[in-house]
């Protein structure tokens, strides 16, 4: 695998442009996402834990849901050979609209969050190589893990790949935990175990992202989200009265603090969300999403052509792999030449 160029850093990983070439020349773009640093002792964790969520992963199908294909070791660190989306994050088209003070369309909004309720159930029906439906889970669903391509395509990433990046000191800090919290469903906050039904929570909060705005006041420190996250605490409607209660009713039920009162996964999520599309007449809105993101990136220019993989797009700098470089795919093989 050659890696042509650095996409985006975060705190957890570091995403390159790269080029699978096959033995008899066939070329496959990919995202290859190397996780940040870890100790030796982290690393073999890390690593096992990624293949199993590789493995896992590859059996989800699905226009909704990032393709992961591989996990090798590069540098004594895992990296993740995934799809590669041609477009922005949900996070990046949410912080144009506030840029500007404006709200995104309704059926924007319902379109988007109803392709990503798809998503998560189509990953949470996926079957094994046994038969066996692997009830897959996604445990830390944000607007930065819903890619939007500039065709128009709504996937969602990083299905169970949280406690991996938890096994790091820095991610278990509390500054760390609080920058995740608007996501965390009252349970995990206390330190349970996510299940279907945290996922259904994270999707509660982006909708209501979506329809009505953040969670959480802005301000608070580190302990105060923290608080209310644990509470369940979610900002009531301040603005855009008149949404449809059909939406509104969905919604309600994604947020209910009490896990039992919420929908039992993600799929009867996905059905009902099914329900508040037809009701309001929202069809394949494709052309619309692709025409608005054509709209908010028109001053980019050639730029706009730039790919994202996952959602550790937060800082442009490069990271210390040589663009150009070669990654040898056998798993665990720190070979590489130039």
């Amino acid at each position: 695998m050659r890696l042509v160029s650095t996409i985006g850093k975060g705190s957890a990983a570091t995403v390159h442009r790269g080029e699978l070439v096959g033995r008899n020349g066939i070329r496959r773009r990919v995202a290859a996402k190397v996780v940040s640093a870890v100790s030796s002792e982290e690393a073999d964790f890390v690593f096992s834990h990624l293949m199993t969520t590789a493995r896992r992963n590859a059996c989800v199908d699905h226009p909704n849901v990032v393709q992961v294909y591989d996990v090798v070791d590069h540098r004594g660190q895992p990296c993740v050979l995934t799809e590669l989306v041609d477009g922005v994050t949900l996070a990046d088209l949410q912080a144009r609209f506030a840029s500007t003070g404006r709200r995104m369309p309704l059926d924007l909004a319902l379109f988007i969050a109803g392709e990503v309720a798809e998503g998560l159930a189509g990953a949470r029906v996926a079957r094994g190589p046994d038969g066996l439906q692997i009830g897959m889970l996604h445990q830390s669903l944000t607007p930065r893990e819903v890619l939007l391509s500039w065709r128009g395509e709504v996937k969602v990433a990083d299905f169970e790949m949280s406690k991996a990046r938890a096994c790091s000191s820095s991610v278990r800090s509390l500054r760390a935990l609080a920058q995740r919290s608007a996501a965390m469903a009252p349970e995990v906050a206390q330190g349970h175990e996510p299940d279907a039904r945290s996922d259904v929570f994270a999707f509660g909060v982006l909708f209501h992202e979506l329809l009505i705005g953040p969670r959480f006041p802005a301000g608070l420190n580190n302990s105060e989200l923290m608080k209310l996250a644990r509470e369940g605490y979610v900002q009531p409607q301040t603005f855009r009265p008149n949404l449809p209660e059909v939406a509104l009713s969905v919604l309600k039920r994604a947020l209910e603090v009490d896990p039992e009162l919420r929908y039992p996964n993600a799929v009867a999520l996905a059905y009902d969300m099914r329900r508040v599309l037809l009701a309001m007449g929202v069809g394949d809105g494709r052309y619309f999403l692709r025409r608005t993101l054509e709209h908010e990136w028109a001053d980019r220019g050639e730029e706009a052509t730039s790919e994202v993989s996952l959602p550790m797009t937060v800082d442009s700098s490069e990271y210390q792999l040589f663009d150009g470089e070669v990654i040898e795919l056998d798993p665990r093989s720190t070979k590489r030449r130039k």
